[in-house]
């Protein structure tokens, strides 16, 4: 399941950088556009809007794979290991806890807005249903990722982020792989 995720992350993070570019270059040919005819580029707005949904919800579980989230180790750093246990499954579930409500709400809105066909109104008529299940598909891997954590904080294993993951996991992939020694 750990390597799924992390996959899973690491496809939805390349996604991201990509409709960060498409970002970069809607708002170049709009500046030019602008520039050169005095107007505006039209659906450049809807285009910019999209790519940054995407880039913003994609890059989530990503973040939480990684440990680029913003941390504070204040506390942590003065308390014990079986303290940091606990804080440590604490934390992880009720993030997972919060996150489930957010993919639950944010499904629950994308549905109504499917059903709706929901639609941005401005120099183009621009369906906007497709970025609310964007937004669901980027919280609902950020619910795996915090799932797995709460698992791997059970099991006494960091979590990940704390250590760089790929060597996280080849490192466990490879000790449970390797043969045993008979005495």
């Amino acid at each position: 399941m750990e390597r799924f995720v992390i996959a899973l992350s690491r496809v939805m993070a390349v996604i991201a950088a990509a409709a960060i570019v498409v970002l970069m270059t809607a708002i170049v040919v709009d500046v030019t556009g602008r520039f050169v005819t005095n107007s505006s580029v039209p659906a450049m707005l809807e285009i910019s809007e999209g790519a940054l949904v995407v880039a913003i919800f994609f890059a989530l579980a990503w973040a939480g794979v990684t440990g680029a989230h913003v941390s504070v180790t204040l506390l942590a750093d003065r308390l014990g290991e079986g303290w940091n246990r606990v804080f440590d499954i604490s934390t992880w579930v009720f993030c997972s806890l919060v996150v489930a409500w957010l993919t639950f709400a944010s499904a629950t809105r994308a549905a109504s807005a499917t059903r709706l066909n929901e639609t941005r109104m401005g120099l183009v008529q621009w369906p906007t249903w497709p970025l609310r299940w964007i937004i669901v598909v980027g919280f609902a891997a950020l619910l795996l990722v915090c799932l797995v954590n709460v698992v791997r904080s059970l099991r006494h294993r960091a979590v990940l982020g704390r250590r760089n993951t790929e060597e996280l996991i080849i490192t466990e992939t490879a000790s449970e792989s390797a043969p045993t020694e008979r005495a």
